[in-house]
């Protein structure tokens, strides 16, 4: 009899928030070699960090990383940054964790009280002055690294007690004006962080966040209820920094987005309004269409009949989702393995970027056996749950929002549209006329890279090398002398938004440039764009006069077959495995 295979990361499933599991499990880690992502991961902080190592390996491995951390010693923040001999420059660093206590950082700050504007702000810029030092100096060593800053949080002993609310002069006000800085600061540095460890002292209460004793004995301020719920956010929040958040969520409508079933209760029968229950279902679709305005695509897999479902969506007064908010809707009679495959074939995405949510336990296994690549969350019986649940999913943890993201759903139904109307235009020639397509193109600055990158990171069809870069990644070639450009492309139905990303870099042993990254998003593939793309990337490295050669290159990935060939038919000869032109000879197909 054949022993059934088991997870070796099963026993992650029985934590129960016990510290001794957590220490336990840890060194359980350190033996598993096969399934996890090795990082390296450097701390830098005024207070006994290392703490934390247990409680981080273990949240990390849930997420299918296997951290490699290195504390630097207590307390010696500015000393290991401005060491250039320091191990945190030894080797390249995934993420780097700077963590400050600013009762640490400027003990005086909360022992003399401050009444002068004048001390107040001049407290202020110093602080400012030594975080920007710090940042600045990682940034400069660590080009490739990704720098995690945890916010300030209040501190539980205010030596100015009630005569704070009193004074625009107080530590509340000190604290806000920093962390308001460092948000500016995410403006100015390519691939910074901001932790938001206020939130998490906050959401525990200060008084059950700090533990006088443990710091007085351990310089760990914190309590070890503190210590995991902090580990178990900077976790997620690392996770978020390394992993593309999956672009859709595909909902069932019955005792999903309303209570009870459509079919059978009707119109009228269904719990969906303003009094309890229906309000759980309504205050449900306010929480979805916030994730739709963040750029989560919605779309509906219904076992139904179309016409009652679309009579909700016309006619229910509390009904808040409308058809017009759904990418896509496939409401029949087929089972839901087939209809999601339909649905990531109409909006042209992976199956591998799509969550799952269904109330029905027998629908759900469906998903897993039959699509393993679909992300499944398993659905709470109480639909007060349900926000909460994807939530801490973590499918659709963003840390930043782009204006691209804003306005995804919208450039979707836009592609409907055309769709539309191009099966009313048989010749593709007369078709491509009259989407009266314009394209603008731009060099990569610091007001693009954040899209630019995360193009790079989750585009996979007409992508020639599938290299993945992050902000610091880009910023690095082009201050190397490196050429990054982006397109966007608009047209009569609207505007398609950044969709290409072009880096080459230089090889000035062999007289070339090397295109590094050439990737276009499926929404513009077929129109010709990619070879105007190239062309104008071609004109670029014409310019700077330094080479003679452009060199391409073909990796073979899971999805970008489509490509294979994109070389060859602009006139690259084969060389060596990789495509070769004279720049000066070097002619558009199209």
């Amino acid at each position: 009899m054949k022993k059934k295979k088991t997870n070796k990361l099963s026993f992650l499933d029985n934590l129960e928030d016990d510290p001794l599991k957590y220490y336990k499990f840890s060194k359980k880690i350190d033996t598993v070699n096969k399934g996890l992502k090795k990082i390296n991961i450097v701390f830098l902080a005024n207070f006994t960090v290392e703490l934390l190592e247990p409680f981080i390996k273990v949240e990390l491995a849930k997420r299918n990383f296997k951290p490699n951390i290195y504390f630097a010693p207590y307390d010696q923040i500015e000393q290991e940054v401005y060491n250039e001999n320091s191990k945190i420059y030894r080797e390249k660093n995934d993420i780097i964790v700077i963590a400050i206590r600013l009762e640490n950082l400027l003990p005086n700050l909360f022992t003399d009280l401050i009444y002068s504007d004048k001390k107040f702000k001049n407290k202020i810029n110093e602080i400012k002055k030594r975080i920007f030092n710090l940042i600045n100096q990682t940034r400069k060593k660590n080009t490739f690294s990704k720098i995690v800053f945890f916010n300030f949080n209040y501190i539980k002993e205010d030596l100015q007690a009630f005569t704070s609310t009193s004074s625009n002069i107080n530590l509340n006000s000190l604290i806000e004006q920093i962390n308001s800085y460092l948000i500016s600061l995410t403006k100015k540095f390519n691939s910074l962080f901001i932790f938001d460890f206020k939130k998490i002292s906050q959401n525990i209460g200060l008084a059950n966040f700090f533990d006088k004793k443990l710091f007085l004995l351990s310089k760990m301020p914190f309590s070890l209820e503190s210590q995991l719920e902090l580990s178990k956010s900077l976790s997620r929040y690392i996770n978020a920094i390394l992993v593309v958040p999956k672009k859709c969520l595909i909902l069932d409508a019955d005792n999903t987005i309303w209570g009870g079933i459509i079919g059978e209760d009707g119109i009228d029968g269904i719990k969906l309004g303003e009094d309890f229950p229906g309000n759980i279902y309504k205050s449900f679709h306010q929480f979805l269409l916030s994730l739709r305005k963040k750029g989560v695509l919605l779309a509906l897999a219904s076992k139904n009949n179309k016409k009652d479902v679309l009579e909700v969506f016309k006619k229910h007064d509390d009904c808040l989702l409308k058809e017009k908010h759904f990418s896509t809707l496939e409401i029949n009679w087929n089972d839901k393995a087939t209809n999601i495959k339909k649905i990531a074939s109409n909006l042209n995405i992976g199956i591998d970027s799509m969550v799952f949510f269904d109330d029905s336990p027998v629908e759900r296994e469906l998903i897993k056996s039959k699509l393993p690549e679909v992300s499944v969350i398993d659905v709470s019986n109480n639909p007060l749950y349900f926000e909460e649940q994807i939530q801490n999913s973590e499918h659709f943890d963003h840390l930043f929002i782009t204006r691209d993201d804003l306005k995804r759903s919208s450039m979707y139904t836009a592609k409907k549209k055309r769709e539309n109307f191009f099966r009313k235009n048989l010749n593709i020639d007369d078709y491509l006329k009259s989407l009266k397509t314009k394209v603008v193109i731009g060099h990569i600055n610091n007001q693009s890279i954040k899209r630019c990158s995360q193009l790079v990171n989750k585009t996979n069809q007409f992508n020639l090398t599938i290299k993945r870069k992050s902000e610091s990644d880009i910023q690095s070639i082009l201050s190397h002398g490196g050429i990054g450009l982006w397109i966007r492309v608009l047209d009569r139905f609207g505007d398609n938004g950044l969709v290409g990303v072009a880096i080459a870099t230089q090889m000035q042993d062999i007289n070339s440039w090397y295109i590094d990254n050439f990737l276009l998003s499926c929404r513009v593939i077929g129109r010709n764009i990619e070879d105007i793309f190239l062309f104008e990337l071609i004109k670029k490295l014409k310019k700077k006069k330094q080479n003679k050669f452009v060199i391409g290159e073909y990796f073979k990935g899971d999805k970008n077959s489509i490509v294979k060939d994109f070389y060859q038919e602009q006139g690259f000869k084969k060389k060596n495995s990789k495509w070769v032109e004279e720049l000066d000879n070097f002619k558009c197909s199209k």
